[in-house]
C-alpha cells in the first residue's frame, strides 16, 4: 500500500511537471479543443453532449474527455452512445491526485494545459453540467477574432455582477475580476503563459497557502481557492479582459447528484436509478424555468442555474456595450 501511494505521488508529480512545461514545445494541432471533465454525473454528460453535438462548428473541434478518478462507468456508456456524432475525441483517465481538496482542480487544470499544448488556437472548457447553445462555438470564435487579446470569453449570464443588459444578440461587454468557469474559452497562449506557471505542486498541495502568498493583493476571498478561484485571480492580475454576451450562449444546469442522489435539487417521488431514468428526469427539469424553480432547494442558485434559450436570435455584427461597475456578488463559480 505504501509503495502504491509513493508510486502514485511520483507519477502525479511528473504529470504536473510535464503539463506546466508543455507550452515550451513548438507543437500546434489542426483543431481547437474542448476539455470536458466528468466524474459521477453521466446523466448531465448525456445532455451536455446532446447540446454540444448540435452546436454549429462542433465538427471542427476535438473533444478531450477527462475522467476523474472514481468516475461512474456510465460516463463511458454515454461517450460510446455519442461516438458517431463526435468527429474527433479521446478519453483520458486522470492520474490519482494525492491531495483531496484539489483533486477536481488538478484534473481540470491538467486537461486545460494538455489541450493548450495540442490546440490549433482555442481551448474550450465545457464541464458536464454546462448546456451550450447552437451558436456557442461561432460566438466564441467571433469575439476572439474581433477583439484580439482576451483573457477568455464566457458565454453564460455573469454570476458575479448584477447587471441590466439589453436583449441584444449582437451585444457583448468586457469586464475584469469576475471570471467563472462556465463554458469559458481561452486562446492557447493565455493558458500557456499565464495559467501554466501556477499549476504546480505547491498550489495543489496547499492551495490556500499558495494563493495567500502569490496573490496577496487579491480582492477575492480565501474561500475560493480551487481552480475557478485560481484562474479568477490570475485574470485579476492580468491586463487582458473577459468578454461576455448580452444574450447568453450557454447555461449552468445545476447540481444534480451522482447515481440518482440529489444534492441541491428536491428529489421527486418515483425517480429511478437507471441512467435512462435520470436522463429523462433531467430532460423534464433543466430546460424549464418553472421546473428548475420547483426543483432547487437552495434558492441562491436559482439565478446561476436558470436555463437560457439554446437557439438564440442570430447575431449579425458584434457590438460592444458599455456597462457600469456595480457591486460584485463575490462568487467564483
Amino acid at each position: 500500500m505504501l509503495l502504491r501511494r509513493v508510486g502514485n505521488w511520483w507519477r502525479f508529480r511528473q504529470a504536473v511537471n510535464r503539463a506546466s512545461r508543455a507550452g515550451l514545445e513548438p507543437f500546434r494541432g489542426d483543431k481547437d479543443i474542448v476539455v470536458l471533465p466528468c466524474w459521477q454525473r453521466p446523466e448531465f454528460l448525456w445532455h451536455c453532449l446532446d447540446n454540444l453535438t448540435r452546436a454549429e462548428g462542433s465538427g471542427s473541434v476535438h473533444v478531450l474527455f477527462r475522467l476523474d478518478t472514481g468516475f461512474s462507468p456510465d460516463n463511458l456508456e454515454v461517450i460510446r452512445a455519442y461516438a458517431d456524432r463526435l468527429t474527433s475525441f479521446e478519453v483520458q483517465l486522470a492520474l490519482p491526485c494525492p491531495f483531496r481538496r484539489t483533486k477536481p482542480s488538478a484534473n481540470l487544470l491538467l486537461g486545460l494545459l494538455h489541450a493548450a499544448a495540442a490546440a490549433k488556437q482555442l481551448v474550450f472548457l465545457i464541464e458536464e453540467d454546462i448546456m451550450v447553445a447552437r451558436d456557442y462555438f461561432t460566438w466564441h470564435r467571433a469575439v476572439h477574432a474581433a477583439l484580439g487579446p482576451l483573457f477568455c470569453s464566457i458565454p453564460v449570464k455573469n454570476p458575479n455582477r448584477n447587471l441590466t443588459l439589453p436583449e441584444d444578440p449582437d451585444g457583448f461587454y468586457l469586464s475584469d475580476g469576475d471570471c467563472c468557469s462556465n463554458g469559458m474559452c481561452f486562446d492557447r497562449h493565455v493558458l500557456q503563459s499565464m495559467v501554466a506557471p501556477h499549476v504546480n505542486m505547491a498550489y495543489l498541495r496547499r492551495p490556500k497557502k499558495y494563493i495567500r502568498r502569490i496573490f496577496a493583493a487579491s480582492n477575492i476571498g480565501l474561500g475560493y481557492v480551487e481552480q475557478a478561484g485560481l484562474i479568477r485571480r490570475i485574470q485579476e492580475q492580468s491586463q487582458y479582459p473577459i468578454a461576455w454576451p448580452c444574450v447568453p450562449r450557454a447555461f449552468h444546469a445545476g447540481f444534480f447528484g451522482a447515481r440518482g442522489r440529489w444534492h441541491n435539487f428536491k428529489r421527486p417521488d418515483g425517480v429511478g436509478d437507471s441512467l435512462q431514468e435520470r436522463v429523462q428526469t433531467l430532460a423534464e427539469t433543466i430546460y424549464s424555468v418553472d421546473a428548475m424553480r420547483r426543483a432547487i432547494d437552495r434558492h441562491e442558485f436559482l439565478e446561476t442555474c436558470m436555463p437560457c434559450d439554446l437557439e438564440p436570435p442570430k447575431w449579425q455584427v458584434l457590438r460592444q456595450i458599455e456597462v457600469p461597475r456595480p457591486a460584485r456578488i463575490g462568487r467564483a463559480e
